[in-house]
């Protein structure tokens, strides 16, 4: 694989340096160290405590199955939102100047969900991170053929429709990477930019005991202790998976699947048409970037371009930060959108309407 290089741009290089200066000058201002406020404590507290409650619920029984089905979706939804705000800035190393606590925290949030922590921050750190919306070297674009997801990927005509059968597949979202998803990377030796994969024994190990001990958790202890039958147990773990993938996909795949957002190709030389600043600014979406509420419940998420950015920096300050990059987009003419939700979700379905019937479309998502 030829070695990827960004674009020097004198230009785009004074955009950032301004940008991050500001963002310097903020947490000296403010007195911050870019870590975790008490703030990020206490909602990842409240986030966790709701998820530990909400499956306790589950194992006591005693409730009309509907209300027991709805603690069943209310679990997930609480474990979603501590992963998001915890176990997301801990894969970043930026809960804590203490990284055996951020490693800590990530593993058991992302675990708690089903999925591998570890896998997920090789594909998401490693991989995405460095050269995100390019395809062939970015993990996150999936190897697959339902959804055409890149203008790089052959289109076939059933994908004219993906846009229509798409809100289906998200449904299995989650069940999809807990149970086939995390196995068939774990069996990879090549996924995107990365080659010649070897997991650590330990690391291999833990994956299998860790997706045993959550089916255990998940299906055989409630099936012990609550009461309910097994098919109403199964039933409230499908139905807590569907609405945990709708959660997580409506609010997070708009970030770079949109047609807001670029797909970047490499030249013949190798390089990438942009520095690595504005790479990361175009390929990314924001939505309520600056609401302190979004950031309250999407851990930052909804501030991508913040944290493509900064990403070693917690999610906390991003609403912060991405004044300070609107501002410097505006001075320096580099175009930057902050959507509602709603017009990032459309946004969305455009993108898949659009790499369903156009195998050009990617020509009008170059930036040039």
């Amino acid at each position: 694989m030829k070695t990827i290089k960004f674009q020097e741009s004198s230009h785009e290089d004074a955009f950032f340096n301004e940008v991050r200066e500001k963002v310097r000058a903020y947490f000296r201002q403010n007195g911050y160290d870019g870590y975790a406020t008490r703030a990020v404590w206490l909602k990842g507290s409240i986030y966790g405590l709701a998820s530990v409650f909400l499956y306790v619920l589950i194992l006591t029984g005693g409730l009309p199955v509907s209300w027991w089905w709805l603690c069943w979706i209310g679990w997930g939804i609480a474990s979603l939102l501590f992963g998001l705000n915890i176990g997301h800035d801990g894969a970043h190393n930026a809960l804590s100047g203490h990284k055996g606590l951020n490693k800590l925290l990530f593993y058991l949030s992302f675990n708690a969900l089903g999925a591998s922590a570890y896998l997920w921050g090789l594909r998401h750190v490693q991989s995405h991170h460095l050269f995100p919306n390019v395809d062939g070297c970015d993990a996150d674009i999936d190897d697959t053929r339902v959804l055409r997801l890149s203008p790089n990927r052959p289109i076939y005509d059933f994908h004219r429709y993906q846009h229509l059968y798409a809100p289906f597949l998200y449904l299995f979202y989650s069940l999809v990477w807990v149970f086939y998803k995390d196995f068939n990377i774990l069996n990879k030796k090549r996924l995107a930019n990365l080659r010649n994969i070897r997991h650590p024994r330990s690391e291999v190990v833990a994956f299998f005991l860790l997706k045993a001990l959550y089916l255990y958790l998940a299906l055989i202890v409630p099936l012990q202790y609550s009461g309910y039958t097994p098919g109403q147990v199964l039933a409230g773990f499908i139905l807590m998976h569907f609405c945990l993938s709708y959660a997580f996909i409506f609010g997070l795949i708009g970030s770079h699947f949109s047609d807001e957002a670029h797909f970047q190709s490499l030249g013949a030389n190798g390089y990438l048409p942009h520095s690595w600043a504005i790479h990361q600014l175009i390929t990314s979406v924001d939505y309520h970037a600056k609401s302190p509420w979004a950031n309250l419940i999407f851990g930052g998420f909804n501030a991508h371009s913040a944290h493509h950015l900064f990403p070693s920096v917690s999610h906390i300050h991003y609403p912060a930060i991405s004044r300070i990059i609107e501002e410097a987009c505006h001075k320096h003419n580099i175009p930057y959108k902050n959507l509602t939700l709603g017009e990032a979700i459309r946004a969305h379905f455009r993108y898949l309407k659009k790499m369903g019937v156009d195998s050009r479309a990617g020509e009008r998502m170059q930036m040039s």
